[in-house]
């Protein structure tokens, strides 16, 4: 395996202090941004950056020399994680762990979402195919894309087991592991054969064409096509066409992966709203310091029992800006996000309605889609798998995440009985019980998610 390459430029680094000063979570006074700098480079203790920050990637924008110091903090994790291993709780995102959020999900999913999520796993590619990939997170929703007539266009394939590329691994700092994530979908993607990738979601399309082949040695020979790209091409020259524009005000979240591909990756997901006659407002954090969603605030973690309380409460700060817009509706152009902001929107009791943007694209194409009530039911049944998981975690250890490929029974993807699983879920289909769920989750929050609030 090829040698990875660091991106973190030391050679470019004054400590300036401007990435942690300008951060917009930690904001750290410059003085002492400074020295947090000189202790991530020396290898020392880090006394916030490790602990406090959300991935959300803005420092990168913000540095006058470009030394990439996201890239230090994600080494430095990166490190914590050869010496500690990952938490317990983290099980639930490894496709190869058990229990994890896809398998305990098929307990839990209609006939519908079954047979979606069947043609597009079983699926085989054959030589020659343009392949979609639906993506790890946007399975968790398949009613979002699930029926439309944008699949007609590409051949949609859910691989769980490449997980995304390695998209949320890399954001998190598990760095080694995505570089083995990367060799392995290379193979499996020149055994097929296909001449065209075409991922949903731009942080896949920057892994396999930016992080794979620039940090990590590893670069793939098919044509990668970005579905956002493809997108706002198809309703400009109206090969996907609109029937109808929707009179909407919505405020835009911008993901940290957006991060990456800067002003292009705003403007286009912005243009593709507007095409759809969604009028947009701003929040206060936009674009190059957008606010994560909540998800991020894992990649940081110090406890296991704590880690979804400070998610939360992470991406409470998202909904406060949102609703302040006066907006009718937040849009996320990320599946990993709409994951979170669903589950963190019922906790927190938010009124602001949410949107994929692909949902916002489908209303205007004139097709219907299950909206709320397939959104809600879904994030109380991620709601209650994190919380089963989480009381599973306490009687477990930090872990070492070895099998990145499925077993040729594709094991740890069946759920079982599930039974504590169902009741848990039974008791959260009751209005009261949800309400006390969630009033009881905010009263914790500020002690046990006050590291990120």
């Amino acid at each position: 395996m090829s040698e990875r390459k660091r991106l973190f430029r030391v050679d470019r680094c004054d400590f300036c202090g401007q990435c942690l000063n300008r951060c917009p979570v930690m904001q750290l006074p410059i003085d002492e941004a400074r020295s947090e700098m000189k202790r991530l480079v020396d290898g020392a203790p880090s006394n916030h950056a490790l602990s406090r920050c959300t991935s959300c990637m803005s420092c990168n924008l913000f540095c006058p020399v470009d030394a990439r110091p996201y890239s230090l903090i994600q080494e430095r994790w990166n490190d914590l994680y050869r010496q500690r291993g990952a938490p317990p709780l983290y099980r639930f995102v490894c496709p190869t762990a058990e229990p994890n959020i896809w398998q305990l999900l098929n307990v839990f999913l209609s006939k519908q979402e079954k047979t979606w999520i069947a043609e597009w796993m079983d699926y085989k590619p054959r030589r020659g195919d343009a392949v979609m990939l639906v993506g790890n997170y946007l399975h968790l929703f398949p009613f979002i894309i699930g029926g439309s007539a944008l699949l007609d266009h590409f051949r949609p394939i859910d691989r769980l087991d490449h997980w995304e590329g390695g998209a949320y691994l890399y954001q998190g700092g598990y760095l080694d592991l995505v570089q083995r994530i990367a060799q392995r979908t290379k193979e499996e993607l020149d055994g097929w054969g296909v001449k065209q990738v075409v991922p949903m979601l731009d942080a896949v399309h920057y892994l396999f064409t930016t992080v794979h082949p620039q940090e990590m040695g590893v670069s793939h020979s098919q044509d990668f096509v970005n579905f956002n790209d493809w997108l706002d091409n198809a309703l400009a020259s109206g090969t996907v066409p609109l029937k109808k524009r929707l009179d909407m005000t919505v405020t835009v979240h911008d993901n940290c992966y957006s991060k990456a591909f800067g002003a292009p990756c705003w403007d286009m997901h912005r243009r593709i709203l507007s095409s759809c006659g969604c009028s947009i407002v701003e929040m206060e954090h936009n674009r190059q310091d957008s606010l994560c969603c909540g998800f991020g605030k894992g990649a940081s973690w110090t406890h296991n029992f704590t880690m979804p309380f400070e998610i939360i409460a992470s991406g409470a700060k998202k909904f406060r800006e949102a609703e302040a817009t006066g907006a009718g509706a937040m849009v996320s152009y990320c599946g990993g996000c709409i994951y979170l902001l669903w589950a963190a929107r019922e906790l927190l009791g938010s009124k602001i309605e949410m949107f994929h943007s692909l949902e916002v694209v489908r209303m205007a194409m004139g097709e219907v889609i299950p909206y709320p009530h397939a959104h809600i039911e879904r994030a109380w049944d991620m709601i209650t798998i994190i919380t089963y998981q989480l009381m599973v975690s306490i009687a477990q250890k930090n872990f070492t995440i070895d099998r990145i490929s499925y077993d040729k029974k594709k094991s740890t993807f069946s759920p079982g009985n599930a039974r504590v699983l169902k009741t848990l879920r039974g008791m959260l289909d009751i209005p009261l019980m949800r309400r006390a769920y969630a009033g009881m989750f905010r009263a914790l929050m500020p002690v046990l998610g006050r590291r990120a609030m």
